[in-house]
């Protein structure tokens, strides 16, 4: 009969067999001597550094140019090593080095916008040894002193080795893992082995000697992998096989395993390169041609175009309920906490001077429902005037552009240039008053309207003509009702379309929410600031209007960036009429435009871009400006339809009077900061929200004397005009000087001062912590009774015995233990205090699992003992920096 075979299984407690017998622990081997795992830990925190500071120097060599090496010395060590001791099984040790990473990552986020234009400089001076085109970084670093080069650099090199360090920790440290470790550096290597360039032959060496230790260890974890989650470890002796599965055993071979594959690794580089020497082997032909393909690519390769491969991103990111504004947020409202701006450029604009503000009207909705927008949706039935436009050869959104043209035939309008950059690629972004319909482009390029709201974006280069009212004579403060009056006929055809558009509007844009603190509002205009209780639309003018709208917002409502979220079930309008009380542009435009269809005017709600007159730099050839419009421009506002004028900006939100609060004066005026950069050795600015691309919160103050109608019926009105501007990368001009003022100011070494002071936090933090556990270590000997105490003292001698390595881990009785600390004690020599600790022991057992009374005399024996232990067995054998582990780490001393 054939003997049936015992299977077994290794599992993470032990071996179990199939019968169920479990050998708990490892097998032991004899071995010529014995190994402490401790120091397998620093032998991969040591590999970590390694690889880290050999693919930063590696890719530095790439560069050609000078960068801070003290800097990345430092922060490949000081990442190392936190990286590694938050792996202690001390927690003083892990929550100290978790406090220094969280420190580093606080300084990096406080210096995003300088590590931002590292990036662009190590790019550049990528593509500049690689002779490729950079005229895209080119215009991101203008402005830019090259002396600012190597502290940029050096910033944007603290980011990447903290991506490095995490990555090769990962692969080093928390687990073996080769492919995680040659995917994080091996990328830098081919960057510059690409262009044949060779980087410093000691980088090479460092991270071959990197890569073929850990593939070692890998594979061999890999095919020994028997005990599922946890690998173990299989030395196979002859035929017999020893299984490690305890990390401590696993780590104690691998000392002697990594010291012989340092070797090996190191003998198969220099082999690899003595061949490569004697044979003059060089890489294939194809490698030239593989090249030479990529670098077409690189050299036909714009961010235009991969923009157009997103061309449905609605210019913005929604993290952790933050909005980073790049564009239209496509009528959405209070799903996010606030909004904030990463200094991007939006758009684009060429155009000739104009007056008061410009508004680009991108995303056009009519139907406010479920706390959002959405245009307006027209069926076949309602559409009674495309045709008759179209016949007329203009569009529905042409309607404000003919209009001002039939009464102002002398009127000479501008012609726009838009490129659209990181703005939304669905919508056209256009004056007021512009010409849609002859876009400059044809064919598929050309920009497609619907049949109401907003027009299609086909081209992401396109240009257009439209009037600027601040041009119109008759004007005055009056603007669009100076326009409605008197319009000449032009064709039976336009006037029908516009009779019948008119028509429209009034039916699709007058449905006013139901909402309770929307009618508290508007009674609370028709008495405070308007003075009437009954309202009758022929009484006033809309100027009159949308001035005591906007007075009640001023006086009653806060400006900011960071509002909050409206609440789940809560209406959007009600909360922020009633109890909310603050929000940005998308919140006074709803409000607003809800507020001027219960006065009777049909109003709907716009995102899209602003641009103040003052943005207009030094003007281009044929007296044009270039305007580079940030995403900090990004706005919503209502707009308002006056009969026989059309479709004009309603502005509501505070501090939006021809300014913009989101933008720096440095912003606001270029050309007031350049007079000042030349009569000033330093310049001198108001920062309103922290610099380009803070996220900070822009707080507009109410203003202090009230506009209610308390004295006259009539106010002033402050109109919004609109034209189009440029500035040549308004702001870039106060990078260089604030980079210069922060390198004259050590600036690269901020980073490093912000560790050291958090380390001395934290080193006080452990002073503190030592000071309390002493103290508990006392009170637990010196209070409680004679059994408390005496468990207390053989706990405590325990942890002492183990400073100088007289301990075991295995799971043994106390009296066994005891036995086999003696023993330990015999072997270093420590014979004359070897019955103290079984007396100890004995008598502590006898304390926790009996019912005998301890003596006195019995506890100040054991106490006497626990001295001697204390500072005549173990206290001489501490040294620098065990006394110091033994003091701040255990906290026994």
């Amino acid at each position: 009969m054939k003997k049936k075979r015992i299977k077994s299984k290794n599992k993470d407690i032990g071996f179990i067999s199939s019968n169920g017998i479990c050998i708990d622990g490892d097998i032991l081997m004899n071995c010529e001597r014995e190994h402490n795992s401790g120091s397998f830990l620093w032998f991969q925190i040591l590999l970590t550094f390694v690889a880290t500071i050999c693919t930063a120097f590696m890719a530095v060599s790439f560069l050609d140019m000078e960068i801070y090496k003290t800097t990345i010395i430092y922060y490949s060590a000081m990442l190392s090593l936190v990286f590694g001791l938050m792996k202690s099984s001390h927690k003083i040790i892990k929550f100290s080095a978790l406090g220094v990473m969280i420190l580093h990552v606080i300084y990096l986020v406080s210096r995003i916008s300088t590590i931002k234009y590292g990036l662009f400089v190590v790019i550049d001076r990528y593509l500049s040894r690689a002779n490729q085109p950079n005229s895209t970084l080119g215009v991101q670093l203008s402005g830019i002193s090259t002396i600012d080069y190597p502290y940029l650099a050096s910033n944007f090199f603290v980011l990447f080795i903290t991506l490095v360090c995490l990555g090769a920790a990962a692969a080093c440290l928390y687990r073996i893992d080769f492919p995680l470790l040659f995917i994080i550096t091996f990328p830098v290597f081919e960057l510059g082995m690409y262009w044949g360039w060779e980087p410093s032959m000691w980088t090479v060496i460092g991270l071959f000697i990197c890569w073929v230790t850990v593939l070692a260890l890998h594979i061999i974890n890999h095919t020994t992998n028997k005990a599922g989650r946890k690998n173990t470890f299989a030395v196979h002796e002859r035929k017999r096989t020893f299984y490690f599965t305890s990390e401590k055993q696993k780590a104690c071979f691998y000392n002697v395993f990594m010291k012989f594959t340092a070797i090996l690794s190191s003998l198969v580089l220099v082999v690899i390169m003595l061949f490569s020497a004697i044979t003059g082997f060089t890489r294939p032909e194809s490698f030239a041609k593989y090249r030479h393909d990529i670098s077409t690519a690189v050299s036909n390769f714009s961010l235009t175009d991969l923009r157009n491969a997103f061309s449905d991103y609605d210019g913005g990111f929604d993290l952790f309920g933050i909005k980073t504004v790049g564009g239209t947020n496509g009528g959405v409202l209070g799903k996010t906490a606030g909004i904030s701006f990463n200094g991007s450029t939006a758009l684009k604009v060429v155009t000739p001077k104009f007056s008061n503000t410009l508004y680009l009207r991108g995303y056009v909705a009519g139907v406010y429902n479920d706390n959002s927008w959405t245009p307006v949706d027209v069926n076949g039935n309602e559409d009674t005037f495309s045709d008759d436009f179209e016949q007329g050869k203009i569009w529905v959104q042409d309607l404000d552009y003919d209009l001002i043209q039939r009464k102002y035939a002398d009127l000479t309008p501008a012609q726009i240039s838009v490129s659209v950059l990181g703005a939304s690629k669905k919508f056209v972004y256009a004056p007021y008053a512009s010409l849609y319909s002859s876009d400059g482009n044809s064919d598929d390029k050309k920009m497609r309207p619907t049949t109401e709201s907003y027009v299609k974006l086909s081209s992401t280069k396109y240009s257009l003509y439209y009037f600027d009212p601040s041009l119109i004579e008759e004007r005055v403060e009056a603007l669009p009702e100076a326009i409605a009056t008197e319009v000449p006929a032009l064709s039976v055809n336009k006037d029908r379309g516009v009779d019948a558009y008119s028509e429209f509007v009034h039916q699709k844009y007058m449905d006013v929410s139901k909402s309770d603190e929307l009618d508290k509002a508007y009674k609370e205009i028709l008495n405070e600031y308007l003075g009437v209780d009954i309202y009758h639309k022929g009484d006033w003018t809309y100027e009159e209007i949308s001035t005591a709208i906007k007075n009640y917002f001023s006086d009653n409502f806060t400006y900011t960036l960071e509002p909050g979220v409206t609440p789940k079930g809560e209406d959007f309008i009600d909360y922020f009429l009633g109890t909310q009380k603050e929000g940005y542009c998308s919140y006074f435009a709803t409000a607003g435009a809800e507020l001027l269809r219960m006065f009777g005017y049909p109003s709907r709600y716009v995102e899209g871009y602003v641009v103040l007159n003052s943005q207009l730099g030094e003007p281009e050839d044929d007296s044009t400006y270039e305007v580079s419009v940030k995403d900090k421009c990004a706005h919503a506002w209502a707009e308002v339809f006056i009969d026989n004028a059309g479709w004009y900006p309603a502005e509501f939100t505070p501090g939006y009077d021809n300014d913009n609060p989101n933008l720096t004066q440095q912003e606001k005026d270029p050309k007031e900061v350049t007079t000042t950069k030349n009569t000033e050795s330093k310049p001198t600015t108001t920062t309103q929200n922290g610099g380009q691309g803070g996220t900070t919160s822009v707080v507009t103050k109410k203003p202090a004397n009230s506009s209610k109608a308390s004295t006259t019926k009539k106010t002033n009105f402050a109109s919004n005009g609109h034209g189009a501007g440029v500035m040549s990368d308004a702001g870039k001009t106060s990078v260089s000087s604030r980079i210069t003022e922060n390198n004259s100011d050590h600036g690269s070494f901020a980073g490093i001062f912000i560790t050291l002071g958090g380390l001395l936090l934290i080193g006080f933090g452990i002073v503190v912590h030592r000071d309390i556990k002493v103290k508990k270590m006392r009170s637990e000997l010196s209070n409680g009774d004679n059994r408390s105490r005496t468990v207390a003292v053989y706990r405590y001698m325990l942890k002492y015995l183990k400073l100088i390595g007289i301990a075991d881990s295995r799971n043994i009785t106390d009296l066994q233990l005891c036995d086999r600390l003696t023993e330990k004690c015999q072997e270093m020599q420590i014979n004359d205090f070897s019955h103290m600790i079984k007396y100890i022991g004995e008598l502590a057992v006898k304390a926790e699992m009996s019912n005998s009374v301890i003596s006195d005399e019995e506890l100040e024996t054991a106490l006497s003992y626990f001295e001697i232990v204390k500072d005549k067995i173990v206290l001489p054998k501490l040294s620098g920096a065990k006394l110091l582990n033994a003091k701040f780490v255990y906290c026994l001393y």
